[in-house]
């Protein structure tokens, strides 16, 4: 088990990161489980198509009529052009250099296929993108690829994980620096946890997202759940992860349980943690708002926990992009601090 910064919320995607994509099996099988049957004679959007365009290409050789792909960052773009100038699918497929708000294509698209879903469902800005697609660039019977998607809570113990205390891995330091670098600062970035034993959460699971994207889903909500504790342990924090439903026969994929390239982030939130016993309660309270970039949103985590010695609160605010550095005991270790 490892520890990363949660880096899909922010362009810093690589050859290496792309590679991780392109090859993970269980993640391309479902999209491509629910793509494949929808596209035959259609026009469909691909929007963040990547540098290797799987799903343009997947969209065209399944007999879409016409591609409309998208693509923000400047060199998978040129990547993308570059593959796509020596495809067979060129003729079918329509690359554009930019974000899909400042795109104006000369149609409105019958399938969209938008792989922005985050290690929390909606991190990457799926739901703005969404909205102004819906508005704008699809026909109003459009069907998107993925479906659903879900974002799972459980609580836990970073520092059970990590007795020695935590540490980043050594080949995600390259891409903290890049986000970091980005914004002009150091700030507390979210967390992942690559490849977590699913023993390490001590509760039920409760969703505190159930996102579709048929445009009706808000960009801001709030979400309560209680959730239960099925064995005696510590928690300082709590573990959140997806369920998405690509759409079609294409099975659910569980970021918690499944090896694939998203993975859970960890949210601290009980300094020092707070011993736990089976049958105990935590009531949760989610919130979700926009950062002020007016696509990725910033998340508010507030829990209060029953115990049999009382009962203990605790919250976490989880910035997208803010200002503060150290805010929470487990980031002063990360950094140093104190």
């Amino acid at each position: 088990m490892g520890l990363w910064p949660s880096v899909g919320e922010y362009p810093c995607y690589d050859p290496y990161l792309y590679f991780f994509m392109s090859n993970d099996t269980i993640r391309n099988e479902a999209f491509r489980t629910a793509l494949a049957p929808l596209v035959d004679g259609r026009t469909v959007l691909d929007i963040g198509t990547g540098r290797d365009l799987n799903w343009a290409m997947e969209a065209a050789r399944h007999g879409a009529r016409l591609v409309i792909a998208v693509e923000e960052i400047e060199d998978s773009y040129r990547a993308a052009l570059q593959r796509l100038v020596k495809a067979a699918e060129v003729t079918t497929i329509d690359l554009f250099r930019g974000r899909s708000f400042d795109l104006e294509p000369p149609q409105r698209a019958e399938v969209c296929v938008a792989e922005l879903i985050g290690n929390i469902a909606s991190s990457e800005g799926m739901l703005a993108v969404m909205a102004d697609a819906r508005t704008r660039l699809l026909t109003p019977d459009a069907v998107v690829v993925p479906a659903a998607c879900a974002t799972m809570i459980g609580a836990m113990s970073l520092r059970s994980l990590h007795p020695g205390g935590p540490a980043f891995s050594y080949d995600g330091l390259t891409y903290l620096q890049q986000v970091f670098e980005r914004y002009g600062r150091a700030f507390d970035i979210r967390l992942a946890v690559t490849d977590p034993d699913p023993a390490g959460i001590v509760s039920t699971a409760e969703p505190v997202e159930s996102l579709t994207f048929d445009g009706s889903e808000p960009c801001e909500s709030s979400t309560k759940v209680r959730l239960t504790v099925e064995r005696a342990g510590e928690i300082d924090g709590f573990m959140l992860w997806i369920r998405l439903a690509a759409g079609g026969d294409a099975r659910v994929l569980d970021s918690l349980t499944d090896r694939t390239s998203w993975s859970p982030v960890y949210l601290p939130v009980f300094d020092p943690p707070v011993e736990v016993h089976s049958g105990e309660t935590v009531d949760i309270e989610f919130s979700r708002r926009t950062s002020d970039d007016g696509i990725h949103p910033d998340y508010l985590l507030r829990a209060t926990l029953a115990t049999a010695a009382g009962t203990v609160e605790g919250s976490y605010l989880s910035a997208h992009h803010g200002p503060v550095l150290g805010g929470h005991a487990i980031y002063r270790e990360l950094w140093g601090i104190g």
